[in-house]
């Protein structure tokens, strides 16, 4: 979601256009120069002893990131270093077996220009799940 104001901008900008000169012949154009990173998840809801597929993009290509984990109680889980893809994406994967049952916050922070991600949200459930 792009938010913006006119008196500022809010952060994360999901993506910042300049206007390519034209020469002779060509139309004007918008190049993409920018892209805030962005976690997502397979889902908000999980039951305990499963897994949350997480999908992030956005990020420095082929470069270092850390995701974050902050549990129901406040307490952060140690952090986990992740290298991007060269189109600067990545997935893992949450196993929530450890996990408490609860809102779970997740956020991964691109290493090289110290922008952080969105903040994905994730409960954990006591319910017992039949079938994966």
């Amino acid at each position: 979601m792009l938010r913006l104001s006119i008196k500022s901008i809010t952060l994360p900008l999901m993506a910042l256009l300049a206007i390519a000169p034209a020469s002779r012949g060509e139309t004007v154009g918008f190049q993409e120069r920018e892209v805030a990173p962005t976690v997502e998840l397979s889902m908000d809801r999980v039951p305990a002893k499963r897994f949350v597929d997480v999908t992030g993009s956005g990020f420095t290509p082929s470069a270092n990131v850390t995701s974050h984990l902050l549990q129901p109680d406040g307490r952060e889980f140690p952090f986990l270093p992740i290298l991007t893809d060269s189109d600067g994406g990545f997935t893992h994967e949450v196993d929530t077996l450890l996990l408490l049952v609860g809102v779970h916050e997740l956020w991964v922070v691109d290493d090289a220009t110290g922008v952080s991600s969105n903040v994905a949200r994730f409960e954990v459930t006591r319910e017992q799940e039949t079938e994966r």
